[in-house]
């Protein structure tokens, strides 16, 4: 297994003994729910650490709507690298009732090729260019796993220096000062740039983002068969009838019946995996270092339609292997077997969802089956009345899901310092969750 340089570091150090790791903010605080979910403790971040483990997977070779069936294959993937769970391309998805103010994400400008340097590096501004969704039942307070932090690297000791030189200790991470000067392993670090960026202010703009969802018709867009439903399609303003092409999306999901993803605004070509024939198609963000943020309200409301068996009012933010969604997201073909590789642990990551009618705790999860996954107990506020920006940082091998200050700025670049900063691990912080997903 290859580690960061810095987490090779810290195998050689022991965890203080206030770390607060994910076992121990449950430790006295965990309860179930009615609905079968547990709850811990509340917490501002959570940190998931070393996700990079090896494994395989079956990805989708076929989809053929004559028969009824698709085909697979087996694909095994190592710890890292674009097959990886969570390293490749990832589709961002949405579910309300939820209102979205801003959309952001970044990548650190060395690790992108130049064939995949699209969205705002290369583009002008334009409008045209999961199955984990559903409820979770947890069988215990996934967050009772105690924890060291051996492999995390921010965070002190009487050995070590750590990689920064302030934690924060705010409820919430704010933006960190530029410094021309920083370097990490000696060298000069690249800054994170902002590849994609949506705001629903008046009049609401995208650049390297379009907005879909599974209501493919093939008089408008994507398509719809009897054997596998609808394909991915563009979307009206509020995300719940499928439109001919891009339509400006107005920041507004009314109901937990309406979902919608999010791609770069780079169509599909031979560089995807196989997609679904005749579906709207474009790649996901990739890389396995990638930031993403948002803006966004999650009032309540119930769901209005006459399918009252879904989960209404349960509003959710996660990630998905892009290969998922561009297949088919939700169902199996004629023989029960699931179309797209979800099922076999091609990867998801829900980084803010709520999982009960009502509920105002929202939380996180890895999915990943057949390969190491788990979700923290702990959890986040759900931001009633009121905005909240959220941050997810996939970097050194692990996942940040943290609230921002108010005043944090989406600016068109971040400093590592900035994004070090927002991830920094304080041992004595009792709100900032350290979960081990690998040794």
């Amino acid at each position: 297994m290859t580690y960061p340089l810095l987490a090779t570091i810290s195998l050689l150090l022991t965890v203080p003994a206030s770390a607060r790791t994910s076992g121990q903010l449950c430790s006295g605080t965990a309860s179930k729910a009615a609905d079968g979910n547990w709850y811990c403790s509340e917490v501002t971040a959570i940190t998931y650490r070393n996700i990079s483990q090896s494994g395989a997977y079956n990805r989708t070779v076929g989809i053929d709507p004559q028969t009824g069936l698709c085909s697979h294959e087996r694909v095994s993937y190592p710890g890292t690298g674009s097959l990886t769970p969570l390293f490749g391309q990832l589709s961002m998805h949405l579910r309300g009732p939820m209102k979205v103010s801003q959309i952001a994400a970044y990548t650190l400008t060395s690790s992108i090729s130049n064939e995949h340097r699209h969205g705002e590096l290369d583009r002008v501004k334009s409008y045209g260019a999961g199955m984990g969704s559903e409820k979770r039942r947890d069988k215990s307070p996934s967050g009772l796993y105690d924890v060291d932090a051996k492999l995390f690297p921010n965070f002190t000791t009487k050995t070590s220096q750590p990689t920064h030189s302030t934690f924060l200790k705010l409820p919430r991470r704010s933006q960190a000062p530029a410094s021309p000067s920083n370097k990490v392993h000696g060298a000069a670090v690249a800054p994170w740039s902002r590849v994609a960026y949506y705001t629903s202010a008046a009049p609401a703009q995208a650049t390297g983002i379009v907005f879909v969802a599974n209501l493919g018709d093939p008089q408008k867009s994507g398509t719809f068969d009897y054997a596998f439903g609808n394909s991915l399609g563009f979307v009206t303003n509020d995300g719940s009838k499928v439109a001919p092409a891009v339509t400006p999306f107005d920041g507004n999901l009314q109901t937990s019946e309406i979902e919608i993803a999010a791609f770069t605004d780079k169509p599909c070509d031979a560089g995807c995996d196989y997609y679904r024939p005749n579906s709207v198609a474009y790649y996901g963000w990739d890389g396995e270092d990638k930031a993403f943020f948002i803006e966004f309200q999650m009032d309540h409301a119930d769901n209005v339609g006459n399918d009252q068996g879904m989960l209404s009012d349960a509003p959710a933010w996660w990630f998905l292997n892009a290969a998922i969604p561009r297949l088919l997201q939700y169902g199996n073909d004629k023989n029960g077997i699931p179309c797209s590789c979800w099922s076999t642990g091609c990867g998801e990551f829900d980084a803010f969802e709520v999982l009960g009618r009502g509920e105002e705790r929202a939380k996180s999860t890895i999915h990943r089956q057949g390969n190491i996954e788990g979700g923290d107990s702990n959890y986040f506020r759900r931001p009633v009345g009121r905005t909240l920006k959220f941050a997810v940082i996939f970097h050194n091998y692990n996942i940040t899901a943290v609230a921002l200050d108010d005043g944090f700025d989406f600016s068109q670049s971040l400093s590592e310092d900035t994004i070090a900063s927002i991830i920094a691990y304080d041992p004595n912080s009792s709100v900032h969750s350290l979960y081990a997903v690998g040794d």
